[in-house]
């Protein structure tokens, strides 16, 4: 009776361990692709890039928002991995589950929304931007092209236009103009010229500095360098009568150009 109580206690002891050491192994056995990499994902909310980086130890989420958002996971660190349910939960009480995973795009789930990572930011962006609008990003631009081809002029037209006492708006964008703030420009055109006569286009590449003298000599909001016309973002200069009245980048909120479509 006593060696049969005995090799209870060796059973169930061997049956701890075995439970204990496979518990140990699915905690922390990650797909090789997930580790020490970064991982990017465009917001087409708020336009800002969200980047989750995880090593053998610990999660670092960098969520950049407005006032209007949340971080959920912005005290999130330390981490423990379920291998079986492909879960990675978080000693803030928060998780994060892996979909799907590979060289260069990770699905999860977090916070009950499915969200799509690449580790390269320009994929994620162009992913993004296919999904809201059903095309690719140049595919969009060419589908409007036309409303900046109707309202594009050159450089002895733009010093024309400034001496117009009627208020202009004069867009100035050029090579550089890489956000995407430069493919829904076509867009917001779209609206202006809907109830305006007086909405011109310029490539920024065009101005020479001879044009640029000339600009600055007349208001001295319009710079003297080169570079300054041919930024990442749209630039907009608002005249009349050969005086700048406002100037703005053109800088949505993700996909939502709304904001300017009346300005």
């Amino acid at each position: 009776m006593k060696n049969r109580g005995m090799l209870i206690i060796i059973i169930s002891v061997v049956i701890v361990v075995i439970l204990s050491v496979f518990y140990v192994l699915s905690l922390k056995n990650f797909d090789n692709n997930l580790l020490n990499n970064k991982w990017y994902h465009y917001n087409k909310i708020n336009g800002y890039t969200e980047i989750l980086y995880i090593d053998d130890d610990k999660m670092t989420y960098y969520k950049p928002s407005n006032d209007s958002q949340t971080d959920d996971y912005s005290f999130c660190s330390d981490y423990k991995y379920n291998k079986s349910t492909k879960t990675i939960l978080f000693d803030c009480g928060k998780k994060i589950v892996i979909k799907d995973i590979n060289s260069h795009r990770l699905d999860v789930s977090m916070n009950e929304e499915d969200i799509t990572f690449f580790k390269s930011s320009k994929y994620s962006k162009e992913y993004e931007f296919n999904n809201y609008f059903g095309m690719t990003i140049d595919k969009y631009k060419n589908s409007k092209k036309q409303a900046l081809e109707i309202i594009k002029i050159d450089s002895n037209k733009l010093l024309e236009v400034l001496s117009d006492k009627e208020y202009s708006k004069i867009i100035i964008a050029g090579d550089n103009c890489s956000s995407v703030e430069c493919a829904l420009l076509y867009d917001v055109v779209e609206k202006w010229i809907s109830y305006s006569k007086n909405i011109y286009y310029i490539n920024a590449n065009e101005i020479n500095e001879e044009t640029i003298i000339k600009l600055n000599s007349i208001d001295n909001k319009f710079l003297t360098e080169k570079k300054d016309y041919d930024d990442v973002y749209p630039n907009v200069y608002v005249v009349s009568n050969n005086k700048v009245i406002d100037k703005y980048k053109i800088i949505c909120d993700g996909f939502s150009c709304a904001a300017y479509y009346n300005k």
